[in-house]
C-alpha cells in the first residue's frame, strides 16, 4: 500500500484532468466537453491489478472530493502520467493573498507608519522582495504566468484581447486560450482541494476539486453567477450566507460627476465583503464531506489596482496631474485602501490557519502618469507608415467608434444584453472598426491596436494580412527602419517617447509568439511619470496624404493634457499606470521555517510554491486548458463593457 486506505496502482494510460472535478452522484459535472462519453473516448481505466478495466466506466462512483477512492464499488482511478495520489495531508497548506497592482513604493511608507501592521510582521518574520511582472504588465498575461509557471509566449496570453490572423479584426480572449496547466490544476489530480476568488483570466473556470470564482472576465451582466464557477452547488451555499462575489458597485469610465469623492468607500465596503465571502467559503468547504480546509487558498484583491489607477495624482505630492483641490479623503484613499487590504489579509489568515504558509504577491507594480499622452498610429502616419482613407471611409469609422462608446456608456445592462443578442456579429465589428477603421490598407505599411495595455505595432505583410503590402522581403528592412524612428521619437524636452522598440521573437519565445505585435513597445517616461498611449481621435479630413517629408515639423502625436482632463478617463490615460515590479512576501508559520522561495519572475511563483507544498508538479507546456471555448458575442460585449468600465479600453 503506498498510503493507508489506497490501492497500490499501476497506471497504465490516462486523460489529464479527469482528477479536476467532483463528479460525484451528488455533485455530477455536466460541463461541455467533460461528459462520460468524452471520458470514455480519450480514457482507458485502470484496474488495481493493472489491468486496463472493460469499457462502460460508471464515472460517477469516483469522488474526488473523499481524495481516495473506497475500495468498494470502484476498482481503480485514472491518474495523470507519472503522477501517483498523494494522502490527504501529503500537502503542506498554502495560502496565496493577490493584492492585484500592489507596489511596496506605497507599502514601505505605510509600515513605516504603522498602518500595515500584518505585513510589517509578515515580512520581519519571512522574505520579501520586488517581483518582475510580465511583458506587457498587465492583467490577463501576468496572472496567466502566476498559475501556470510560464511566459506568455508559451501560455498564448498576451493582452485582454487578441487580433485575429490575418484580419484587421480583434477577439476578446478567456482561458480557453490559454495553455500550460495551471498549480490548481496540479493540486486537484494530486488529491487536493482549493479554493480561489477573484482570478482574472479563469473564465470559463478549469474543473477543480474545490471552488474556482473568475474574475472580472466573467461574463455576467451584474453580480457573479453560480453559472460562471467551477462549482455552482457550493457557490451558491457560500452567497446565500455572505452575498455574491463581484457586484456591479463602481463605473470606473464615469470619472465625472463626484466619481473620486464616492469611489474610495465604495473600494472600502468592497473590500470587507470579500473578506466576509472567503472566510465563509472557508467555512462551507470544512463542512463538505471530504471536511478540512482546502490545500491551496488564492484570494485576489482588485481594490488595490483601482484605486492606484484613480487616485495616483492625489497620493503623491508631485504628480504633474495632481489636483491641488483634491481633499483629505482623496489624498488618503491609497493608504486607506492598503491598510483596509492588511486588515483582510490578517483575518483571513487567521481564518485560515496562522501554521500555513503564506504569501503576499502582485501581478504587477503602480505609478504615476505623466501630464502626457501619445498617439501611436499618428506617429507613424506622421513617418509615412500608415494612411488615411478619404472622407466617407473615415466618417463611417468615425460613426462605428460612437456607436460603440454611446451604447456601452449608456445603455442599461440589461438593454445591451437584448440588444447584442439579436444583433450577433455586432461587437467584435464595432471594436475592431474602432480600432482598425479608416485605413487605407493598399498604403499603410504598420498599423497600432493603440491600446495601452499592450503597445506594440503590426506590419502590414502581403500574404499574412488580408490587404497586406509590405513583400515577405522587405519584412526585415521595414521593421528595422520603424524600430528606427520609434526609437528617434522624442518628447518636447527631449526625453525619448519610446524606451524601448524591439522585434517580438526578442522579446518572447515558444509556441505562440506569432500573437504578440511584429514590434514590442515600451512607452517611456517625462520626469519619471509614465506616458500614456490612448487611440488616435482622428478628424475626417486628417491626414489623406502622406506627408513629403516624415519627420519634418512638431510632433502631433503627443499632447499635453490640462484642466479636468488630469483626473484621466476615456482618451486621457488614468492617472496611475502599471509598472514591471510587483511585490513578493512570504512567511511560514506554526514554527516552521520559511521556505527559501526566491521566485526570480511572477512566472517562478506557481513552481516555487509547489515545491513548498510538496507538490511534484513543474509547468507543462503541452497541457492545453480545461475548455477550448471563445466568448460568444454576448459574452464578449458584457467582457468589453467591463474592461471599458475599468478604464482599460478607450
Amino acid at each position: 500500500m503506498l498510503f493507508p486506505g489506497w490501492p497500490n496502482f499501476r497506471v497504465r494510460d490516462t486523460c489529464r484532468g479527469i482528477l479536476r472535478g467532483p463528479w460525484t452522484p451528488k455533485h455530477p459535472r455536466h460541463r461541455p466537453g467533460f461528459g462520460r462519453r468524452n471520458i470514455e473516448r480519450h480514457t482507458r481505466h485502470v484496474e488495481p491489478s493493472g489491468k486496463l478495466a472493460p469499457s462502460g466506466w460508471n464515472y460517477a462512483q469516483f469522488d474526488v472530493r473523499l481524495r481516495r477512492i473506497p475500495e468498494a464499488g470502484n476498482p481503480g482511478v485514472v491518474l495523470p502520467p507519472g503522477r501517483l495520489p498523494l494522502s490527504p495531508h501529503a500537502l503542506r497548506p498554502a495560502l496565496i493573498l493577490a493584492l492585484d497592482g500592489a507596489t511596496f513604493d506605497v507599502i514601505r511608507p505605510l509600515i513605516a507608519a504603522g498602518r500595515m501592521p500584518h505585513l510589517a510582521a509578515w515580512i520581519q518574520a519571512g522574505r520579501a522582495s520586488p517581483l518582475p511582472s510580465t511583458t506587457p504588465p498587465v492583467t490577463f498575461p501576468a496572472w496567466s504566468s502566476f498559475m501556470t509557471g510560464l511566459e506568455p509566449g508559451d501560455h498564448g496570453i498576451f493582452d485582454f484581447s487578441q487580433k485575429v490572423p490575418g484580419r484587421y479584426r480583434i477577439r476578446f480572449v478567456n482561458a480557453g486560450d490559454r495553455q500550460g496547466e495551471s498549480i490548481f490544476s496540479a493540486v486537484s489530480q494530486a488529491g487536493g482541494r482549493v479554493l480561489v476568488l477573484g482570478l482574472p483570466a479563469t473564465f470559463p473556470p478549469e474543473p477543480v476539486s474545490g471552488l474556482l470564482v473568475p474574475g472580472f472576465d466573467a461574463p455576467v451582466s451584474n453580480a457573479t453567477d453560480a453559472a460562471s464557477t467551477s462549482n455552482p452547488d457550493l457557490y451558491q451555499r457560500i452567497a446565500a450566507r455572505a452575498g455574491p462575489w463581484m457586484r456591479p458597485d463602481l463605473d470606473e469610465s464615469a470619472t465625472d460627476g463626484g466619481f473620486h469623492e464616492r469611489a474610495a468607500a465604495t473600494l472600502l465596503a468592497r473590500i470587507e465583503r470579500k473578506t466576509e465571502f472567503a472566510r465563509v467559503a472557508l467555512d462551507e468547504m470544512q463542512r463538505e464531506p471530504s471536511g478540512g480546509r482546502p490545500d491551496l487558498v488564492t484570494v485576489v484583491f482588485s481594490e488595490s489596482d483601482t484605486v492606484g489607477h484613480h487616485y495616483w495624482r492625489d497620493h503623491d505630492p508631485e504628480s504633474p496631474r495632481r489636483d491641488p483641490l483634491a481633499g483629505d479623503e482623496r489624498q488618503r484613499a491609497i493608504g486607506d485602501v492598503y491598510a483596509a487590504l492588511d486588515r483582510a489579509c490578517g483575518e483571513l489568515r487567521a481564518a485560515y490557519g496562522e501554521d500555513a504558509l503564506c504569501l503576499v504577491v502582485s501581478d504587477h507594480g503602480m505609478g504615476g502618469a505623466s501630464d502626457c499622452i501619445v498617439y501611436l498610429n499618428r506617429f507613424l502616419a506622421e513617418e509615412g507608415f500608415l494612411l488615411r482613407r478619404r472622407r466617407r471611409g473615415a466618417r463611417l469609422d468615425s460613426a462605428a467608434r460612437l456607436a460603440r462608446d454611446i451604447a456601452l456608456r449608456w445603455l442599461p445592462a440589461g438593454w445591451l444584453q437584448k440588444l447584442f443578442r439579436r444583433a450577433r456579429g455586432t461587437a467584435g465589428l464595432l471594436e475592431s472598426a474602432a480600432r482598425f477603421g479608416g485605413l487605407r490598407w493598399s498604403q499603410t505599411l504598420a498599423f497600432s491596436e493603440e491600446v495601452n495595455t499592450q503597445p506594440g505595432v503590426w506590419i502590414n505583410l502581403a500574404g499574412r494580412e488580408e490587404n497586406g503590402c509590405v513583400a515577405p522581403e522587405d519584412y526585415a528592412a521595414v521593421r528595422a527602419r520603424l524600430i528606427e524612428r520609434l526609437l528617434a521619437w522624442r518628447l518636447p524636452n527631449g526625453e525619448p517617447v519610446v524606451a524601448r522598440a524591439r522585434p517580438r521573437e526578442e522579446v518572447y519565445s515558444g509556441p505562440f509568439v506569432d500573437r504578440a505585435p511584429d514590434i514590442v513597445v515600451e512607452l517611456g517616461t517625462l520626469r519619471g511619470y509614465g506616458l500614456s498611449l490612448v487611440a488616435t481621435p482622428w478628424r475626417q479630413d486628417e491626414a489623406i496624404r502622406p506627408p513629403a517629408r516624415p519627420g519634418a515639423g512638431p510632433s502631433t502625436a503627443i499632447q499635453r493634457l490640462s484642466g479636468a482632463d488630469l483626473a484621466g478617463g476615456r482618451g486621457r490615460g488614468m492617472n496611475g499606470t502599471h509598472r514591471q515590479d510587483g511585490i513578493f512576501v512570504v512567511t511560514g508559520g506554526g514554527g516552521e521555517a520559511v521556505p527559501a522561495l526566491t521566485p526570480e519572475s511572477l512566472s517562478q511563483v506557481a513552481p516555487a510554491v509547489a515545491r513548498a507544498m510538496g507538490l511534484p508538479w513543474s509547468p507543462g507546456k503541452d497541457a492545453g486548458s480545461s475548455e477550448d471555448r471563445s466568448y460568444s458575442q454576448e459574452e464578449s460585449e458584457m467582457v468589453a463593457a467591463r474592461l471599458r468600465a475599468l478604464g482599460y479600453l478607450d
